[in-house]
Order: structure tokens, then sequence, then C-alpha cells
């Protein structure tokens, strides 16, 4: 059941890791170096984000309509190679590039070729989970690599060569996994409420205020650093990497929290209320050491949660579903999200560095107790049928 075809296929959707780390480290950086301000740098973040979300939603769409493999090589071969022109230094080609590469957004297309793997075979939380963790250690690979970036401009082109690289890896591994059934193909309809699962997308709503909480700061954490305590790019990458090993960790071990506590959702909760307490408490300490250490903590935390609910989405959805609703899932947090970073670059750039954290932690707070809220009682209705 775990043969090489389910190694290649999480491998496949894992290797996207390496480019998360080595972009969470030195993409802000990068953008400053080639001239652009904060304010700037947030308003590409948001355009960024604004792309993935339009491209999830129609890639998702599509994904329940074309042939799912086929539909992730087209997109991995666009992705690769505006990733690889981010390596011009040229601020406009930059930008551009960066945000055609975010509309070009593979996720739901994998999450729907894994979803539909791993229900025929009873693995959700175990795959979601695998893929999860096998992705922060490659994170933590690309966190490690940004240190390259110490040999200036020339490093940044380097780091974004190999990002393309990665790229291509990825639906190389893909194409040697094994394929499940042919889906039952439906027409586009644009009628949410004909969904099966519109009942569940309703109960997702919580993922606006994680996703613009995340918006806020996330993209920008690393200049927080900077900014705040005066970090050397060396140092944000050795922390940046052992956040990503620790959720490594975390994530494999969530299916064995949401075990003993018999309900994904308790796990969620639990996971994501921990988080929340750390980030905000963040700003108070006086130490970079200190508060990089509970940045490490809060993203495990905050991230291993992510898995479970990916999971448990997943074994919610009928097979011929599960494009648009992980598409949609995505859009729910991506819209906002694409409007954070426009806020938080503006407060950093008004010398309110702190305030994005504040906002975030509120928003998280919030969000987690309407997900407690709308959705405790969907793995009885899983368990119903």
């Amino acid at each position: 059941m775990r043969n090489a075809s389910y190694w290649g296929l999480i491998l496949a959707g894992s290797l996207v890791g390496f480019i998360w780390g080595a972009n969470q480290v030195a993409l802000s950086i990068y953008l400053v170096k080639i001239g652009l301000d904060a304010a700037q740098i947030g308003a590409v973040y948001g355009v960024s984000t604004a792309a993935m979300t339009a491209g999830s939603l129609l890639w998702g769409y599509l994904a329940d309509i074309y042939d799912r493999r086929r539909l992730y090589y087209a997109l991995s071969f666009a992705s690769a190679t505006f990733t690889a022109l981010m390596a011009t230094a040229r601020p406009f080609v930059v930008a551009a590039s960066y945000i055609s590469a975010s509309l070009l957004n593979r996720g739901v297309v994998y999450s729907a070729i894994l979803g539909d793997y791993a229900k025929a075979r009873g693995l959700s939380n175990e795959a979601f989970s695998l893929s999860s963790s096998l992705s922060s250690f490659f994170a933590a690979l690309g966190s490690l690599s940004a240190s390259i970036t110490a040999a200036g401009i020339p490093g940044f082109q380097t780091l974004f060569l190999l990002e393309s690289l990665a790229i291509a890896v990825s639906a190389a591994l893909l194409s040697l996994s094994e394929p499940i059934a042919a889906v039952e193909r439906g027409g586009l309809s644009l009628n949410l409420r004909t969904l099966r699962s519109y009942w569940l997308l309703k109960r997702l709503i919580p993922e606006s205020l994680i996703g613009l909480g995340a918006g806020v700061i996330i993209p920008l954490f690393s200049l927080w650093f900077y900014i705040k305590f005066h970090v050397a790019m060396g140092s944000l990458a050795v922390f940046y990497a052992a956040s990503d090993l620790t959720l490594a960790l975390g994530a494999a071990s969530a299916p064995l929290i949401a075990r003993a506590l018999r309900s994904r959702v308790d796990a969620i909760v639990v996971l994501q209320s921990l988080a929340t307490a750390l980030l905000a408490s963040m700003p108070f300490v006086g130490s970079a050491e200190v508060a990089l250490s509970l940045f490490v903590a809060r993203t495990a935390l905050m991230n291993m949660a992510n898995p479970l609910l990916s999971a448990l989405i997943n074994d919610l959805v009928p097979q011929e579903e599960r494009g648009r609703v992980f598409g949609l899932w995505n859009t729910l947090s991506s819209v906002p999200r694409a409007v954070g970073p426009a806020i938080g670059g503006y407060l950093m750039g008004s010398g309110m560095i702190d305030a994005p954290l504040f906002i975030t932690a509120g928003l998280y707070a919030v969000a987690v107790a309407l997900f407690k809220a709308l959705l405790g009682q969907a793995e009885s209705r899983l368990a119903r049928g």
C-alpha cells in the first residue's frame, strides 16, 4: 500500500516546501535590495496573494473537469519558468514573475490528486500529515539554502534557479506515481449551492480570519526580525530552518494528538490556541533569541493543525467535488490574506512594527472560537456516513 508510487506522490507535493522555506527568509530582503520599500513589498505580497487566490479557484474548478495530472504538469512548467525569471534582479520583472508564479498555484490540484489516492485507501490523516511533515523538512532545507544570499545578488539568483528546479522535479515525481481511478466529471457550475459539500464550506468561514491574520504578518516576519532586532540573514536562516524542522516533527505527530483527544477538531483548536498565545507574547520580549524561539514554537503549533483539517475536509468531500472544495477553501483564506500584507507593510513602514502581531493574534483567537462552534459536530456527521 505504501509503495514507491505512494512515496513519489508524497514527495511531489512536499518539494514545494523548499520554495516556501527559501522565500520566507530571503524574498522580502531580496525585494529591499533591488529597490523596493516596505509598503511596496507589502503591495507585491498582497497582489501575489490575490493572484494565488484567483488561481486556486480557477484550477480547483478545472481539476474537477479535466485530467488533474495533465493540469498539474502544465502549471508546473509555467511556474518553473516564471520562478527562474525572478533571478533577473529587475524590480518589475521580479514582481511580475512572482505574481505570475502565484497565479499558477498548483496546490489545490495536488491536494485533489493526493486526496483521491488517500481517501481510496483510508489514509487521509497519514497522507496529509506526512506530506506536510516532509514539506516542512524541505522548507528547512530551503531556509538553510537562503544562506547563500550572503554572497549578495548572485546568491539570490542562484536560490531562485534552485526553486525552479524543485518545481520541475516535483512534476517528474508525480509522473512516476500510480494514477487513481477516473473521476466522474461534471459540468462547470458556478452555483455553490449545487455542491453536496456546500454545508461544509459555510462552516469554514473562520478560515477567512486566519487568512487575514496570516497575511498581516507572516510574509513580513523576516523583515520584523530584521527591523526590531537587526538579526543577520545567517541567523534568520538558521532559526527558520529550526522552525521548519520542528514543524516537520510536529506534523508527523499530529494524527497521534488527534487520536489522543479522539477528535481532529479538538486537536486543531488546542494547537491553534497555544500558537495564538505565543504570537501575542512575542512583542513583549526584549531578546532576539527568545523571540525567535517563540517564533519556532508558534509556527510548529499553528501549522500542525493544517494537515488535520485537510484530512477532515478530504474525508467529508466526494471525489468529484474535491478540486472545487479545496479551491474554494483556499479562496476563503486567500482573499483576506491578499489584503493583509499591505496592512502589515503600512504599519511597519509607519514605525508600528509590533502592531501586525497584535492584530494577527486577535484575529486568530476569534477564528479558533468560531471554528470550534461551527465544526464541532463535523466528525459525528462523518461517522454517520
